[in-house]
């Protein structure tokens, strides 16, 4: 019998263009520094718990009052400019693109189990639909009150994939986030760009997931 496969994607960043370029947007916008706004908010998320960011993720903190909080620690900083709804507006430029779309398509289509497994700062911020076409099994950090990186995340990913971590590959765009997954057995892909990380998955799933190519094996 062939071997149950699974692949686990990370959202944004993976299946969207790089997060730091959305914060560079809202930065340039408002003359903020950057980097500035990120480093704000790990300075408030040092605690065991994460902070802010952490209550966020865990859907602890609703978007309006992590947003509050956010305009303070820009305002305390000297950056006043800051007056609308924060995370919407720097969300609305994380929008669904890149080819591990397709490669999620490719290997739904070819038999193999696929997952999603995303930190969520509110959970607005996911294109259902095209979500729902994609993926198997979605694990949204703010719907079931645990993140990236506490294991009992992946835990549940993988209950909810009902397949062993072995069989598992993992994609995300920070490496703090693959250590629990690689711990577990799971296969885990650091995402630096699309080419490599589709070369990676073609080894663990034994397909091949490009355009114009078919697959099997």
């Amino acid at each position: 019998m062939t071997e149950q496969l699974g692949l686990l994607l990370d959202y944004g960043g993976v299946l969207t263009p790089p997060v730091g370029q959305v914060f560079a947007v809202f930065e340039a916008e408002h003359g903020i520094p950057p980097g500035r706004t990120f480093e704000l908010l790990v300075a408030a998320s040092r605690d065991e718990t994460g902070g802010l960011i952490g209550a966020i993720e865990r859907g602890e903190l609703s978007v309006e009052d992590f947003d509050g909080h956010l305009r303070r620690l820009l305002h305390d900083a000297g950056h006043d400019r800051v007056q609308e709804a924060v995370v919407s507006r720097m969300f609305a430029g994380l929008v669904a693109d890149g080819p591990l779309w397709d490669v999620a398509r490719r290997a739904r289509a070819a038999g193999v189990r696929v997952g999603l497994l995303s930190n969520s700062w509110g959970t607005d911020m996911y294109p259902r639909d095209l979500l729902d076409d994609h993926f198997d099994v979605q694990v949204i950090s703010g719907e079931v009150g645990l993140r990236k990186p506490e294991p009992a995340i992946y835990e549940l990913a993988l209950q909810r994939m009902g397949l062993p971590a072995a069989s598992v590959a993992f994609v995300d765009d920070l490496g703090g986030n693959l250590a629990p997954a690689e711990r577990l057995g799971m296969r885990a892909v650091l995402h630096t760009d699309h080419d490599t990380t589709i070369g990676v998955l073609e080894d663990h799933l034994g397909m091949s997931l490009r355009e114009g190519t078919q697959s099997g094996g």
